[in-house]
């Protein structure tokens, strides 16, 4: 795989729109700015805020490491 793949990769997860029944851990919540909005208009949360793009890079290598190639 190459760096420009793992690159798309990375950006593709930063930018994922949490799924609606998203719950975050340790009773963190997330109230939308705009609840009464239909939920392709609201603001919603995407990727995460637990790691930036440097760790999630290292996240994406560390997935390919070993990967069978499909043969």
């Amino acid at each position: 795989m190459t760096d420009d793949q793992i690159k798309h990769m990375v950006q593709r997860f930063l930018s994922w729109k949490l799924p609606d029944p998203f719950r975050p851990d340790n009773g963190i919540n997330f109230t939308p700015p705009f609840p009464d909005q239909p939920m392709r208009s609201r603001h919603w949360p995407v990727g995460t805020n637990l790691i930036g793009a440097t760790e999630a890079d290292a996240m994406v290598r560390h997935m390919l490491e070993g990967l069978p190639d499909g043969s």
